[in-house]
């Protein structure tokens, strides 16, 4: 993640109303926003800025109840941030504003009247005086000044961004459209100028390799120049090709490819009945094939099971794990009986992160699991059995798991305004001239954040073993560890500085689908569940520690203020 690359905004929970709704071509409907709470705005004692979308692409998550109760759905406001807390009923999507008004912070939302979702039927009886809450937009990305084009490919959900773009010309380059349609109307007609071009397609039913195809004409008819900027939304499926195609050829920093629905969208507020999870054979086949490189060998073209078995010096018995990977998703057959791979394997393939999944920390820690039974029956926790060591041990020595920690604190990077605000009034005093000492999986990013905000801060240990700093910062580990290991970390802190702040993970995500999932894991790396603020208090005093203010920074993640205990001489 770069940071130059975005704008954050504070996330704040507001209330628009409705103020006019009109009927456009192309199936349509757009709902005009005003209320007190697009400006700036005191609710409950806290302050919060005025509205702002600055990007041509932001999106802001509209909130609805499936049980009509809006108020159980809504998150919880922070000073800074929010908490989404559970809710049976929420149901959120994502819409791009337009036509911001710079005053006022009024907006426009277009709404494609297709199926039968939350969103769709909010709009389809909106009227003067409807009410609408959102959340957002939590960041805005910042276009490279470099790019020599842009082009924009989009269906009838890109519209608004790609109707603000031709209208605010965020880049004063030639910009390339190219717009696919599912309905037989019109669509509205688009700001086109001199130097850009458009391009419209009629498409009944998103088709990725046509997507693709759209991009190779448009680069071969066009004069993009050296380094152009493409974008792309639409169905998210749809684009896999396109990323594809878009690999070797467009710099990562120069693509923004977002997937807006999901062709199975409308289908998701229905009933289903529950089904038991099976084996999870396809899970274990996957890690098999990236593990033995299975997968990498069919990146070049198609081959035979037996060619790569040979290439890779493996037994010639790859076709059972083939035809897994094939009902997968991940493997295709082709006419001269080769395997291929699916769009969705080279994105696994090419992407560290989904390849984690799989086969690094997050893996090992599904792997763990098989010993689950035995931690909940008070036994170690569940990683230690697995490995003979404890997860704590781990991040300090295996560079593997301490990069996964650090990719999973990246998210700080959404807190930054709560993260600078608790830095520089840490305690109640002015942070000028202090020394702070950040250490953690977070540490070298809460650094980069605070950088001009704060004086004073760095990563790492103090300049001379015996040196006391101001305030030692623990960015995103304490959650990580088992309570020996915790409160050793804590004592630690204790022998550096005379406060700390820790930085850290307290409760899942409600709004998260794999909340619970990922609190299962930390169970097994830790032995325990989320420490509630009491518990984290608890565990401050056995390390010689007062716990003092908690800051809740949205998400689910808190700084705790700490102050060591004058009476405490374990530190030396």
């Amino acid at each position: 993640m770069s940071l130059p690359d975005l704008v954050i905004h504070p996330l704040v929970v507001r209330t628009a109303h409705v103020v006019s709704v009109e009927d456009l071509g192309g199936r349509i409907r757009r709902v005009r926003l005003e209320g007190d709470e697009l400006g700036a705005f005191v609710r409950e004692g806290i302050s919060h800025p005025a509205f702002s979308a600055p990007g041509f692409d932001d999106h802001i998550k509209l909130i609805f109840a499936g049980d009509g109760d809006i108020e159980s759905a809504m998150p919880r406001q922070h000073v800074d941030g929010i908490e989404w807390t559970p809710a049976e009923h929420r149901i959120t999507r994502d819409y791009t504003p337009h036509s911001v008004d710079p005053d006022s912070g009024a907006f426009s939302l277009d709404f494609v009247l297709h199926g039968d979702g939350p969103a769709v039927s909010w709009a389809q009886g909106a009227a003067p005086g409807s009410p609408l809450s959102f959340v957002g937009p939590k960041s805005s990305q910042v276009l490279p000044d470099e790019a020599t084009s842009i082009v924009l490919i989009g269906d009838e959900t890109a519209l608004p961004a790609i109707h603000r773009f031709l209208t605010e010309r965020p880049l004063t380059v030639p910009a390339h459209v190219v717009l696919m349609t599912a309905g037989t109307a019109a669509p509205p007609e688009l700001p086109i100028g001199e130097r850009d071009s458009l391009r419209l397609q009629r498409m009944p039913e998103p088709d990725g390799d046509a997507i693709a195809a759209l991009f190779d004409e448009v680069s071969s008819a066009e004069t993009l120049g050296d380094t152009p900027f493409v974008w792309a939304a639409a169905e998210a499926r749809a684009l896999l090709p396109l990323r594809r195609r878009l690999a070797g050829r467009v710099a990562k920093s120069h693509r923004s490819i977002t997937g807006y629905w999901h062709h199975d969208h409308t289908q998701e507020d229905g009933e289903t009945a529950p089904e038991l999870p099976g084996p999870p054979v396809a899970w274990f086949a996957v890690r098999a094939a990236l593990q033995t490189g299975f997968l990498d060998a069919l990146r070049p073209g198609p081959r035979s099971t037996g060619e790569v078995a040979s290439a890779l010096g493996v037994r010639d018995a790859l076709d059972p794990l083939a035809s897994v990977l094939a009902t997968a998703g991940l493997l295709v057959r082709t006419d001269t009986g080769r395997w291929e791979l699916t769009d969705l394997a080279v994105d696994l393939v090419d992407d560290p992160h989904e390849r984690d999944e799989y086969t690094g920390t997050q893996a090992d820690q599904v792997l763990a699991l098989r010993h689950l039974a035995d931690s909940l029956r008070d036994g170690p926790p569940a990683w230690q059995v697995d490995t003979g060591s404890s997860f704590a041990e781990a991040a300090r020595t295996d560079p593997e798991v301490a990069h996964h920690l650090e990719h999973e604190s990246e998210s700080l990077v959404f807190l930054q305004h709560g993260l600078r605000r608790v830095l520089q009034g840490l305690g109640g005093q002015d942070t000028g001239g202090q020394d702070i000492v950040v250490v953690g999986p977070g540490a070298d990013l809460v650094t980069r954040l605070a950088r001009g905000a704060v004086d004073g801060v760095r990563t790492g240990a103090p300049d001379a073993p015996d040196e006391l700093v101001d305030v030692v910062v623990s960015a995103m580990l304490l959650s990580h560890l088992d309570d020996t290991s915790a409160r050793k970390h804590l004592r630690e802190l204790a022998g550096t500085a005379t406060r700390a702040l820790v930085i850290d993970s307290s409760v899942p995500d409600g709004l998260s689908r794999s909340a619970a999932e990922r609190a299962l894991l930390r169970f097994v790396t830790t032995g325990r569940d989320a420490r509630s603020r009491d518990a984290v208090g608890e565990l401050a005093r056995s390390a010689g520690w007062t716990a003092g203010t908690r800051h809740a920074l949205g998400w689910g993640v808190v700084a705790d203020e700490l102050v060591r205990d004058a009476t405490d001489t374990a530190r030396r």
